[in-house]
């Protein structure tokens, strides 16, 4: 793209657009539902490669006629348009076929995690009304108690050894048999092949696009902390698989994927499912990742292109496995999201990579679930040291001072906007908070207020230094929201006042752990109210939610205005726990 005067202000320049091709630059949206995009985009290349499940190939054109079983037994069950259907599950091949299949029916797919607590996953089930759950089998106790008092009427129960080759399936379900982990059925239950049976002879009635509908619910704790289903489009996962493929990435048909987000998070959903498939990619689906298998994968499949949280490369970099004559050279494409890299790991796993004959550099990526996981990414055409990249070349930064009337230029620090056609339509039956994170200016442009902070150079490259709202980003990318715990903590009688701060996680080089500080009531004994705090914590959140501590002092400090002063806290948890 030719230069044109700069006027100083990143939202008019969009000086980023100079490293985009014009065809990225004038691309016509697509204008479809996710399954017809995806359709569109293999319907020549039936033969090729899309799913690898633990060494099974698994074809685009039978991909395809899996998901169309899948719309057809959903169709039996009596799910049609409009229709939410709750999903813990985890990255196999019938969490794509009932992906898209539900898409094909215009139903939506509400993604949860199945680690979530059985009140948890009751309060999304019922948030929605859902009628039908789709489980992975180890989280089916837990299932089999959040139903109750719903409306659900059937859950459909998937095994990771579903679509496993015979050898490898008659394996594992023998050891889990000998382990005692074979989960029981119970009435409302059917197991994902008789589901699929039940739905041979029907006649579904497919649906049609239609602009700014909804096609998933991805959740997150949005600027507040207060867990929040995110409504996202058709046209918002479509147009985000096509700016990534259409940004400068060394990438083409048939390349290996490795597939390691999970996909009940914007990461997982947008880029790993669907954007992977839309680019015709193999895609290596791996349910259960551990960062310390992490050089096995990688050296057992050789993908060209990998995705991770930076923590996912610091146990690379570390592991055994690879030795100094190991080739990588494999490896043209390492994405990098869920948190920001520290700059001496970025340039520390970069040199690793050039050690072990790669030329790939991490790519770097920033964004909210708000914005489908898609804002900006550095390529290899632009990955300055630092940065969170470019802003794809259908999306607008810009940095704002505070209350977005006041745009600031290069290298000026205020408050991250984006405006993009990948933003949500808003919360799920949330205009409240909807409202507080979506600002329209006065051209009727909607900016998503993302609560960071940071500047842009005159390049456009992004910079992100911090966060205005208080989240906690685990070594693994995972979120903890301070607020859901100290909800689930003022539960008990013994607490007077909370508040969740993250310390350091020494295991790793980067992410925190929530501490809890907490002011007892005046009668409490603090072992008692600590054994009572860690039950209840047990009971109540996640398992990747859970503090690492509970600290008990006389009172919460606080601010000037009266607001508790949890950035006092965190510096009173990180000199209590070096």
């Amino acid at each position: 793209m030719q230069n044109k005067e700069m006027t100083g202000y990143p939202s008019i320049d969009k000086p980023w657009l100079k490293y985009y091709s014009e065809e990225a630059i004038n691309a016509k949206l697509p204008e479809c539902t996710i399954f017809k995009y995806l359709w569109d985009s293999n319907k020549e290349y039936l033969d090729n490669i899309a799913l690898n499940y633990f060494d099974r190939r698994i074809t685009y054109g039978q991909m395809f006629v899996n998901i169309k079983r899948a719309a057809k037994a959903f169709s039996a069950l009596g799910v049609k348009e409009g229709d939410i259907v709750v999903m813990t599950t985890v990255t196999t091949p019938e969490t794509i076929y009932a992906f898209y299949g539900l898409n094909r029916l215009g139903a939506i797919s509400n993604m949860v995690d199945p680690r979530t607590s059985e009140e948890g996953i009751r309060d999304y089930i019922k948030e929605v009304d859902a009628k039908f759950v789709l489980t992975i089998d180890v989280a089916l106790p837990k299932i089999r108690k959040a139903i109750v008092g719903t409306g659900v009427k059937e859950v459909i129960v998937v095994s990771p050894a579903d679509s496993l080759s015979q050898p490898k399936k008659t394996a594992f379900l023998l050891s889990n048999k000998i382990k005692g982990e074979t989960p029981k059925l119970f009435k409302r239950c059917i197991c994902w092949d008789k589901f699929i049976e039940q739905g041979k002879n029907e006649k579904p009635v497919f649906s049609r696009y239609k602009k700014d509908t909804c096609c998933v619910i991805v959740h997150t704790g949005g600027t507040t902390g207060t867990p929040k289903g995110v409504v996202l489009t058709n046209d918002s996962l479509n147009i985000a698989a096509q700016q990534i493929l259409l940004s400068p990435l060394p990438l083409s048909s048939k390349d290996k994927f490795l597939n390691i987000m999970p996909p009940f998070i914007a990461y997982g959903t947008v880029l790993g499912i669907h954007t992977v498939h839309v680019g015709n990619l193999e895609s290596i689906l791996i349910p259960k990742f551990e960062p310390s298998e992490f050089a096995q994968i990688l050296l057992h499949h050789k993908p060209a292109c990998v995705m991770g949280v930076p923590t996912h490369f610091d146990s690379l970099m570390c592991s055994n496995k690879i030795k100094k004559t190991t080739k990588l050279s494999f490896l043209k494409v390492a994405f990098v999201g869920g948190d920001k890299i520290k700059k001496e790991v970025e340039i520390n796993v970069n040199k690793f990579f050039a050690s072990h004959g790669s030329s790939v550099k991490i790519s770097k990526g920033y964004s909210l679930t708000e914005a489908s996981a898609t804002a900006t990414f550095a390529s290899p055409v632009c990955n300055k040291l630092g940065s969170a990249g470019l802003p794809l070349a259908k999306t607008i930064i810009a940095i704002f001072k505070g209350d977005a009337k006041q745009e600031l230029s290069y290298g000026e620090v205020g408050d991250i906007f984006i405006q993009s056609p990948t933003i949500m339509i808003g919360y799920y039956n949330n205009k409240a908070d909807t409202a507080k994170i979506i600002y329209k200016d006065t051209d009727g442009n909607r900016w998503l207020m993302t609560g960071d902070y940071g500047y842009m150079d005159s390049d456009g490259s992004l910079y992100v230094l911090g966060r205005n709202k208080r989240i906690i980003v685990r070594y693994d990318g995972f979120k903890v929201f301070p607020v859901q715990i100290e909800n689930a903590i003022e539960d008990s009688s013994f607490v007077k006042g909370s508040c969740i701060v993250g310390v350091d996680d020494k295991n790793y080089s980067q992410g925190k752990l929530p501490i809890a500080f907490v002011v007892l009531n005046e009668k409490a004994d603090k072992q008692t109210a600590k054994s009572e705090l860690h039950d209840l914590c047990k009971r109540e959140l996640p398992e990747y939610a859970q503090p690492v501590d509970f600290v008990f002092i006389d009172e919460l400090p606080l601010t000037l205005i009266g607001k508790v002063d949890y950035r006092a806290l965190e510096k009173m948890a990180e000199e209590s726990h070096t």
